[in-house]
């Protein structure tokens, strides 16, 4: 299990493992986690963990509910294009914040996501800081809202939702570790997925 650093003002998620822990500590506490339970154990100023939540969900199991990858999808692109104008702190609508998981899915996809989540985060370490740093961020995010707008679309194709949550999840994180080479290393993955996809349909 994710072991979150002590809630402390400033005190912002560094890691995906970090993020994960901060949404088990919230799914702790009631039978629904709801999406403000989250955003108060995270924080309302710390954008790219925030975002990391809905786009790690995206590459767990939670993704067999129809329409879950949309909803997760609202949720990232709510907060990239706050990110994207430069907002200093997060707002969403309450429709968002209502919005409520049973705790033990939550936890359920927590402990799915730990595993490979140390792994990533054992290979992630500020490099090449210049592409993912602000103003560059913005770019980052400009992709990451149009990589969420294809969601609804491809819902209803097989791992879709999953490829683009993980590459989401990428960028996400690039970002947070100042870590370009993930930044690049994310968009050969999706380059990838996106040629065997043409391959398929065509």
């Amino acid at each position: 299990m994710p072991d979150p650093r002590p809630l402390t003002p400033g005190n912002e998620p560094e890691s995906i493992e970090d993020v994960l822990g901060r949404v088990e500590e919230a799914a702790g506490e009631e039978h629904h986690t709801s999406v403000e339970d989250i955003v108060d154990k995270i924080g309302d100023d710390a954008f790219a963990p925030l975002m990391l939540v809905p786009a790690l969900l995206m590459v767990s199991p939670a993704t067999a509910i129809f329409g879950f990858g949309t909803i997760c999808a609202i949720i990232i692109v709510t907060i990239a294009l706050q990110m994207l104008i430069g907002r200093k702190q997060l707002w969403l609508p309450q429709f968002i914040l209502r919005q409520k998981m049973q705790s033990r899915h939550v936890e359920r996809s927590v402990d799915f996501l730990t595993r490979p989540a140390r792994a990533i985060d054992a290979m992630t370490r500020p490099r090449l800081s210049f592409l993912v740093d602000a103003p560059a961020d913005r770019l980052w995010a400009a992709l990451i809202i149009a990589l969420s707008l294809l969601v609804p679309f491809f819902e209803l194709v097989p791992m879709s939702a999953t490829i683009i949550g993980g590459s989401i999840t990428l960028f996400g994180l690039a970002v947070l570790a100042r870590d370009g080479l993930l930044a690049i290393f994310g968009l050969t993955i999706l380059g990838a997925a996106a040629y065997l996809l043409w391959n398929v349909a065509t």
